[in-house]
């Protein structure tokens, strides 16, 4: 028989990746509030923690100038809070630069691309076209069938240390982790909200912020509403370099297959986005594709072999914005979730306005356009 119990806090997080764990944070950090944080499998189990890492605002998707300058916003908050972070949870997540470089490889790429040098410099970022008598000299891992590349200096980091230092950040200021499985949100008569854990136990709070990436959506059910949002399968492989190859210091990106060197030593390529449902499970195909695609834009990397290809399934929503905010008529419920490719790159921002939200019912940063109304799927 299921356990029965009742518990009672003012703030529960459903979700104990980087989005819950940085809500916890600044819950803490800024308001004094110790959020309790609900998770099912572990800290980090999920895209957190399995995420490349690389904190670029311009990538294989060009969005709006709002949201693109949201996403510079949330990276600055990287560099602003990295050391606070760092040194608070006595975690190093190897907050570093990265030289990315963004090869065209036929001549609509380099239209684009030419483009989106244009369009990085008006929004003031720093970009650099090289053209390809450079690309020899300077990124010698490209293939000679590079027609110019786009250079920009980036920041990355490793997420799943990330998301373990805002949690040991977090529980150094009171914030605690529950494990279990939310299976139901009730609203209670006097704005209390009851969480129903798989249990049997439930646990009941006047501030609720569903974090749980794609399985948000089944909460949003149990309370009426419909969440527009899937996850999608991101598979990345693992590699290593054979003795007297050294990593090169730059990475390399092109729509969805990159290289990316971290500073830890590892060689990480990727990746893909599969609707497969709620499959977790990487596959010999797509390790098989992954590798192929790379060593075609990157010769130097057959001489590579695979470690281990790991797999997360990523929460996307049909416009690729994530899904902040209080949820409409339903009073201390919030969302946090949908970011996609964004996840860690926008955790520190999102932690912060749902903070806010909860402790004082306002923020001053502008999450508007990223309100659950804006699909028409409230009941």
């Amino acid at each position: 028989m299921p356990t029965r119990g009742k518990s009672a806090h003012d703030v529960v997080i459903v979700g104990g990746g980087v989005i819950g764990c940085s809500i916890a944070y600044f819950l803490a950090a800024h308001h004094g509030i110790q959020a309790v944080i609900l998770e099912r499998d572990g800290i980090g189990s999920g895209a957190s923690g399995n995420a490349a890492g690389e904190l670029a605002a311009v990538g294989r998707h060009q969005y709006s100038d709002m949201y693109t300058k949201f996403i510079l916003q949330g990276i600055a908050m990287h560099h602003e809070l990295a050391d606070e972070i760092m040194d608070t949870s006595g975690i190093d997540y190897l907050f570093s630069d990265i030289t990315q470089v963004r090869p065209a490889l036929n001549r609509s790429d380099v239209t684009d691309l030419q483009y989106q040098v244009q369009w990085q410099e008006s929004l003031g970022l720093s970009a650099n076209w090289v053209e390809p008598s450079e690309l020899k000299s300077r990124y010698g891992w490209l293939s000679h069938k590079a027609l110019g590349a786009v250079e920009t200096v980036e920041k990355q980091l490793e997420s799943y240390p990330f998301c373990l230092a805002m949690l040991r950040a977090a529980e150094k200021l009171g914030v605690t982790v529950k494990s279990g499985d939310a299976a139901k949100i009730v609203q209670l008569p006097g704005q209390i909200v009851e969480v129903e854990l798989e249990s049997g136990e439930t646990i009941q709070t006047t501030n609720l912020v569903i974090a749980n990436g794609p399985w948000a959506v089944a909460l949003g059910a149990s309370l009426g509403f419909t969440i527009p949002m899937k996850p999608l399968r991101g598979q990345i492989v693992h590699a290593a370099l054979p003795s007297g190859f050294g990593l090169p210091s730059y990475s390399i990106f092109h729509d969805a297959n990159y290289m990316l060197p971290k500073a830890s030593g590892a060689l990480l390529l990727g990746t893909t986005d599969e609707a497969v449902g709620f499959n977790p499970f990487p596959t010999k195909e797509a390790e098989r594709d992954i590798v192929a695609s790379v060593i075609d834009m990157i010769p130097p990397l057959e001489a590579a072999s695979v470690i281990r290809t790991t797999a997360c399934l990523r929460p996307s929503t049909p416009d690729d914005l994530p899904i902040i905010g209080q949820i409409p008529d339903l009073d201390g419920i919030y969302l946090a979730t949908g970011h996609g490719h964004k996840g860690i790159t926008l955790a520190l921002i999102t932690g912060k306005a749902i903070g806010d939200l909860v402790a004082q019912r306002n923020c001053d940063i502008d999450i508007s356009m990223f309100k659950l109304s804006r699909f028409g799927t409230m009941q």
